[in-house]
């Protein structure tokens, strides 16, 4: 791609490298590690981001998900933020987890492996999902209030 940038003092065109870009895409994956004592729980994921809903995807123990976008630059007071809900059987709670948050997150490839305590995101530099967070916040599913246990 050839792109052309003008200035007060003349036009220059130069070419774009397909993995170059200003406002990379982000790529976040969710993988099911939800700790199961003797038998497999599937969970269902929901995410969202103020703009997009991204549908409800059940994942089998070990099996992930997937999405890409590209976070805001303007307006610049706007940030990208996709946040997750989680459920699995015979818990009636809905779990929360901000899996991107402009803010926060440098990552362009984002991690996460789902476990029963939260989310714990992989750690490039280790080779391992150690960087645990607890659930943002709790919720019974179905409960007609808005209020977080």
């Amino acid at each position: 791609m050839i792109v052309f940038v003008s200035f007060d003092k003349g036009t220059f065109a130069f070419e774009s490298r397909e993995d170059f870009s200003i406002n990379p895409k982000v790529h976040v994956v969710i993988t099911n590690g939800l700790d199961a004592p003797t038998t497999s729980k599937n969970i269902t994921v929901h995410c969202k981001s103020k703009d997009d809903d991204l549908g409800f995807h059940t994942l089998m123990f070990g099996e992930s998900w997937d999405f890409t976008f590209r976070p805001l630059v303007f307006p610049r007071w706007q940030e990208t933020l996709f946040f997750c809900s989680f459920t699995w059987p015979k818990d009636p709670l809905l779990h929360y987890l901000d899996v991107y948050n402009q803010k926060k997150d440098e990552c362009i490839e984002c991690l996460w492996k789902i476990t029963s305590k939260g989310g714990c995101k992989y750690n490039s530099n280790l080779k391992k999902y150690d960087v645990c967070v607890p659930w943002k916040s709790v919720q019974v599913v179905g409960a007609n209030n808005s209020s977080k246990i």
